[in-house]
């Protein structure tokens, strides 16, 4: 298996993505400076969707 450019463009896309949907879901709620709930929930978000990129990467390794 071989990790090319474009197995790491699709992981990026895919990062932002599922970042980028989490936090437009959540935009309402964040109110990172007095909450810490809220912002362990929105970095735990932020993991998930680092995990769906990794996951994205594996899934496109070239044969």
């Amino acid at each position: 298996m071989r990790f090319t450019k474009q197995t790491l463009y699709r992981a990026a896309r895919t990062f932002l993505q599922a970042a980028l949907s989490y936090m437009v879901v959540n935009i309402a709620a964040a109110d990172l400076i007095q909450d810490t709930d809220t912002l362990k929930t929105t970095l735990i978000g932020l993991s998930v969707a680092s995990v769906a990129a990794g996951l994205a990467a594996v899934m496109n390794l070239e044969q």
